[in-house]
């Protein structure tokens, strides 16, 4: 356990990292969203995710899906972030964005301990992710991104129109088919009821129940 205390440290530059691809989309220094607020949304979403895929039905291990969730973007912990659209036009930046976080993750592995190659199998599985855990992972990521826009004003139709099919990606590689029919029911309602209500409107909501 001699590895912890240095990795707490490690981690706690999470929060002091900004996702910096976000300023492309015009959220500016001091307003983007740190790596430790997104792990965290990203991990409470996927959570609820697996959860209800799995109270369906689904073979889904919720322990992996948190696991994944939590690391996903650890290799950004020192650089990285790369925006969306950038990539979409210059694949070439994608692809040593990529290489770049993978030699991160070799790095953060000597901290892991006795961990360590279960973070290099995670942290590799996560940025393939072709497992359904690995994959309700990227579904939340992608989820989050569109929330913190929708949170920051800055959301517009060309978030649905560029994460929702995204997502539709990442459901249509779903194995188990009781959560890939699941997936898909909640992307159509998610993508209907995003822009429907701000946080204050949830808020005034829950007086009659909510919305279910």
């Amino acid at each position: 356990m001699k590895n912890l205390t240095d990795l707490f440290k490690l981690l706690e530059i999470t929060r002091d990292q900004p996702q910096y691809g976000y300023a492309l989309v015009g959220i500016h220094q001091g307003d983007q969203s740190n790596l430790a607020e997104h792990h965290y949304l990203v991990t409470f979403i996927a959570w609820q995710i697996a959860l209800h895929v799995k109270d369906a039905g689904a073979k889904i291990d919720v322990e992996k899906v948190l696991e994944f969730s939590l690391i996903h973007d650890l290799g950004e912990l020192f650089g990285g972030d790369i925006a969306m659209p950038y990539a979409r036009v210059n694949p070439k930046a994608k692809v040593l964005a990529k290489a770049f976080e993978s030699e991160n993750h070799q790095f953060l592995s000597k901290f892991f301990g006795k961990e360590k190659r279960h973070f290099l199998e995670l942290s590799s599985e996560i940025m393939e992710a072709e497992s359904d855990e690995a994959l309700i992972a990227k579904i939340a990521d992608y989820m989050e991104l569109a929330h913190f826009r929708f949170h920051m004003k800055t959301f517009d139709k060309w978030d649905v129109e560029l994460i929702g099919p995204k997502i539709l990606e990442k459901i249509s590689k779903i194995k188990d088919q009781i959560a890939k029919k699941e997936l898909g029911k909640f992307l159509e309602m998610w993508v209907n009821q995003m822009p429907d209500k701000k946080a204050i409107d949830v808020i005034e909501s829950g007086e009659n129940g909510g919305n279910g």
